[in-house]
């Protein structure tokens, strides 16, 4: 199945987990991607694997929270590949764990620069190429702490629900002009990130949590970002969509 042949696609956070499972999964179904990460070799890995499978890949270090960066992130896929058709905002940092009066200013920062400021700098900046197509899709990594709350990592709560926002003013502002916005918001995903944020006892409350009993695969998350970016998704628009197993289901009884 090749859905993005002929099609350029920008994937931020793209040097592990989430990232580097959709950028490959892009390249998978034909699209020309550009990675782009703070992590060089992290992006240069994922770059590797692309081309060990015969795909187009650009590699652009980037840190999203630098306006100037997302900017030349876009115009050099540009440049390379004349257009620009799909951006997966999803780089993001999960921060240090702390009540709300424990919570360093520097730590806040941080965290909204990276997870809220990034998302809107690389927006900003992939719009007016989509414009000069007539049409895109961007896509945005909430969390389902953007539905709901978390305690001990309020930056990264306040961050998330500030990404659906953003999302739903993008999609009214852009629609009739040919670009849709969409959030994913996955749950409990096997990442490094997780795994290195959460403790074993916070994985297995997890897991008991979520009816499907487990955490999700990155790819898992990638088969529908992919979706979400194809033609086969053209309806989907402004809305913040849950890749958690069940967890915001409700409460229930696991037999």
């Amino acid at each position: 199945m090749n859905s993005f042949e002929n099609k350029v696609v920008i994937v931020t956070g793209a040097s592990a987990g989430i990232g580097r499972a959709t950028a490959l999964e892009f390249a998978n179904q034909g699209a020309k991607v550009a990675l782009a990460d703070i992590n060089q070799a992290g992006i240069e890995a994922t770059a590797q694997l692309i081309k060990d499978n015969g795909g187009e890949v650009l590699v652009v270090v980037t840190n999203v929270a630098n306006m100037q960066d997302c900017q030349n992130m876009v115009d050099k896929t540009v440049e390379k590949y004349g257009k620009l058709d799909v951006i997966f905002n999803n780089a993001g940092i999960a921060g240090e764990r702390a009540l709300v009066e424990d919570t360093t200013t520097e730590m806040w920062q941080k965290v909204i620069d990276i997870n809220l400021n990034g998302v809107f700098f690389c927006t900003k900046a992939a719009i007016p190429a989509m414009l000069e197509n007539g049409s895109g899709v961007i896509i945005n990594t909430a969390s389902v702490d953007g539905l709901v709350g978390m305690s001990t990592i309020s930056p990264y709560v306040a961050a998330k629900h500030g990404v659906v926002g953003l999302t739903k003013s993008t999609a009214l502002e852009y629609s009739r002009k040919g670009i849709r916005c969409v959030a994913v918001c996955p749950g409990y995903i096997v990442t490094d990130m997780t795994e290195e944020s959460f403790a074993n006892e916070e994985k297995e409350l997890f897991n008991s949590m979520i009816p499907l009993g487990r955490g999700a695969t990155p790819q898992e998350v990638a088969n529908f970002v992919t979706w979400l970016g194809s033609d086969q998704a053209s309806y989907m628009n402004g809305s913040a969509h849950q890749i958690d197993g069940g967890l915001l289901a409700g409460m229930g009884i696991v037999e």
